[in-house]
């Protein structure tokens, strides 16, 4: 009876610490993991934020210049409707 008792003992006790630490290094494998996971989707939103910055920067850019282009343009139609308004009375004088 001690034949089997002793070995199947010493097999249990081996196989439990053996999973004790093995599960220990499966944690801290997946807390690394996760630290790996996180880093990595800091730097992709940080990418992110990086290019919508240039994206605004340039956007802003393209709206100052569509800005001074309308008030170039509102300008000249204006003097057109100035222009057509006195062409309008010199021809209601002549006729």
């Amino acid at each position: 009876m001690e034949q089997f008792v002793y070995p199947t003992l010493t097999a249990f006790f081996a196989t439990l610490i053996t999973w004790l630490f093995s599960k220990r290094k499966s944690l801290a494998q997946d807390r690394a993991a996760e630290l790996d996971n996180a880093v990595n989707a800091v730097k992709y939103y940080r990418d992110l934020l990086d290019d919508i910055a240039i994206r605004l920067t340039a956007a802003t850019e393209t709206i100052k210049t569509m800005e001074t282009q309308h008030r170039e343009l509102m300008l000249i139609n204006q003097q057109l409707v100035d222009e057509l308004q006195k062409f309008k009375q010199l021809n209601g004088k002549q006729l």
